[in-house]
């Protein structure tokens, strides 16, 4: 199931806030992370939040001589471990890079505290400080810093403290971030944003993202995972503001995961093994192997839920040319004439075309061919087709022009006319439209590095718009499910939407999603089933 918890907002009522949140950051200092300075940037430039106080670390920590810091690791048997870490990803992870954020922080408050030890782990701040931290009337406090914290310092701020952890809480607790999924082989890395509470790996979950595991490469693989989840606070930040999630009123997290350590030197040794042969399986495939996509007919039952698709019997269309794939099928019937809309890549120009090719829907056998029915020039593809008011219309993907743009047919299916612009100023990816509950909701990808995991929204009363982004979007941080693959369609007055499972390769496998909400302020949906090609 994917549900986006942070706009599920239970029987509790939200409070809208007229004004911006108040929050504070826990920091070691002015020097963070890469990622966590993206991600205070792009919680302050939301425009939903202000930074009132630093809660700095103020305790000194004597760094360890050469020689003890050698003996003790050795002696916790992570020598092989921390060289790895302190020396090979540290140079070559861009997301833990130090930054000096002493501009960014300029003008704001600072509140040194040193918590006391209590017990094995916790810490606790003392009084006058909990005190002086609910002076500032914050709404929450970001957590980047200190270790875990428990005690009254958690109820200093309306909702509480925020926090990340760069996994999976269901499968994986513990340490190092984004690291055993990689060891494992897992596909997916997820990342987990939470309020804390009182008791360890029970917070309450804010929002959550699974994104594609870099499997021969631990640096790369947390530096997605870090980068990735960066805009997390600043989009549940944007729920609460807008009164439609409540970050005390959603019930805490309950996980039976084992708890990971830092591995071993005989758990590194196995995961240098695995790493290097995946390392050179995916330099093999990436010189030997190019994707080349093909166009088929199946049969499938879309009557009723699971939707059975029969992958063993595919009628594949003959390749239009040598140089060249297509793609991105969408079939469509009209004055008897039935004909499929695709994508028409020629790896001369390095670019796509939407050609249209016409099937005998009896023989299945290829008629007609009209190539380059839509060309606006630049890259063409997913030629998504929808009737509107009797008429034909095509809204393919013009990302490369960063606009959304839509096409009617004139005559079905060699000749459209540019009718009208949906986006204009958004590199969308797959663009797909749908009615439901009285309005237009336009669905898509942005390109970037998250084009594959993260799914966004816009809506209008009218199919030509003006369409206005989601208040929650990106609605959906998933890679195994996000990315559209096709028209949504609607079975006994419930609505699915197809999308792409990349989590193992790009358009790997297809998941049918029943939608459950789909509101101006919400979206869930749930993946009921998954179709995986065979053989």
């Amino acid at each position: 199931m994917s549900v986006d918890p942070s706009l599920d907002t239970g029987s509790a009522t939200p409070v809208v806030a007229a004004r911006p949140l108040r929050f504070a950051l826990m920091v070691p200092g002015p020097v963070l992370a890469a990622w966590q300075r993206e991600a205070i940037v792009k919680l302050v430039e939301s425009g939903v939040a202000s930074l009132e106080l630093m809660i700095v670390d103020g305790r000194e920590r004597l760094p360890a001589t050469g020689t003890r810091r050698i003996v003790d690791m050795v002696r916790r048997d992570k020598a092989a471990w921390h060289l790895y870490n302190n020396v090979w990803v540290a140079r070559r992870s861009q997301a833990t890079r130090g930054v000096d954020c002493a501009a960014l922080f300029e003008g704001v408050p600072t509140l040194t505290c040193r918590p006391e030890r209590v017990g094995r782990f916790s810490e606790h701040f003392s009084d006058e400080d909990v005190a002086a931290v609910h002076g500032y009337d914050l709404d929450f406090i970001l957590r980047f810093a200190f270790g875990i914290i428990r005690g009254p310092i958690l109820d200093a701020a309306r909702f509480g403290v925020w926090s990340f952890h760069h996994d999976d809480e269901g499968r994986y607790r513990g340490s190092p971030p984004s690291f055993w999924e990689v060891a494992s082989g897992d596909p997916v890395t997820g990342v987990l944003f939470q309020r804390l509470t009182d008791r360890l790996d029970a917070g309450v979950v804010l929002k959550k993202g699974w994104f594609a595991s870099v499997r021969h490469s631990y640096p790369r693989n947390r530096d997605r995972t870090l980068f990735g989840s960066a805009d997390f606070p600043a989009l549940v930040a944007r729920a609460v503001h807008a009164g439609i999630a409540d970050p005390v009123a959603l019930p805490a997290a309950t996980t039976g995961a084992p708890i990971y350590k830092n591995p071993s030197n005989r758990e590194f040794a196995r995961f240098l093994v695995g790493n290097a042969r995946r390392l050179v399986r995916s330099q093999v495939e990436g010189v030997v192997r190019a994707d080349k996509w093909g166009v088929g007919l199946a049969a499938a039952d879309v009557t009723r839920p699971p939707f059975r698709l029969d992958t063993d019997k595919v009628h594949w269309l003959p390749e239009l040319r040598r140089h060249g794939y297509l793609a991105d099928p969408f079939l469509a019937v009209r004055d008897g004439r039935t004909a499929i809309l695709l994508e028409d890549f020629d790896y001369r120009s390095n670019r796509g075309v939407i050609s249209a090719i016409e099937i005998d829907p009896a023989t299945l056998a290829m008629g007609a061919v009209h190539t380059g029915v839509i060309d606006p020039g630049v890259h063409t593809s997913y030629p998504f087709l929808i009737e509107v008011d009797g008429e034909l219309f095509c809204v393919p993907e013009t990302g490369q022009a960063a606009e959304v743009g839509v096409w009617r047919c004139v005559d079905f299916p060699a000749r459209w006319e540019r009718r009208a612009t949906l986006l204009d100023g958004v590199a969308l990816v797959d663009p797909t439209v749908s009615p439901r509950a009285g309005r237009w909701w336009l669905m898509g990808a942005l390109r970037g590095p998250d084009v594959n995991t993260k799914l966004h929204l816009w809506h209008s009363e009218s199919f030509f718009g003006p369409y206005v982004p989601h208040v929650a979007n990106p609605v959906k941080v998933d890679v195994r499910s996000s990315r559209p693959a096709g028209s949504p369609f609607e079975v006994d007055g419930v609505l699915y939407r197809p999308a792409q499972d990349c989590s193992t390769a790009y358009g790997g496998a297809l998941a049918i999603n029943r939608i459950d909400r789909l509101t101006e302020t919400e979206f869930a949906e749930t993946t009921i089933r998954r179709i995986e090609p065979r053989g």
